[in-house]
């Protein structure tokens, strides 16, 4: 196995730093100076043996082509992943607020397709 990916360290330690998770999952494209979502779901991850190939092979499976995955984390009051019901009302939360503005996609995680760690910066036009 290569160099870890940027996916890899952020899933490492935040699953060192919160244990299990809810993870709201965004997919978006990316033409020009737009991104635009296009798919989102969530999961449960409940360890950090996630290698990104194995990640970008699950994103793949939703079988629309997309440019890059952003990542929120979810946590139940007491900790560990939300409860479906909760998960379910808080995903319509999230693509809502990336909808309105895609610079919400900064206040998660958000890689390319490499599993590198991207950043997106308002475009004046």
């Amino acid at each position: 196995m290569g160099t870890k990916t940027d996916f890899e360290h952020w899933l490492a330690a935040q699953f060192a730093d919160t244990g299990a998770f809810t993870a709201f999952i965004v997919l978006v494209g990316i033409g020009g100076a737009r991104v635009v979502p296009l798919k989102s779901s969530y999961a449960h991850l409940i360890g950090d043996d996630m290698p990104w190939s194995d990640m970008r092979a699950l994103l793949d499976g939703a079988r629309t082509p997309w440019d890059g995955v952003a990542f929120f984390v979810g946590l139940a009051h007491d900790g560990g992943p939300l409860p479906d019901s909760v998960a379910a009302t808080k995903l319509k939360v999230v693509e809502a607020d990336v909808k309105s503005d895609p610079l919400a996609l900064n206040r998660g995680l958000f890689f390319d397709r490499e599993g590198r760690h991207l950043r997106i910066d308002q475009v004046v036009g």
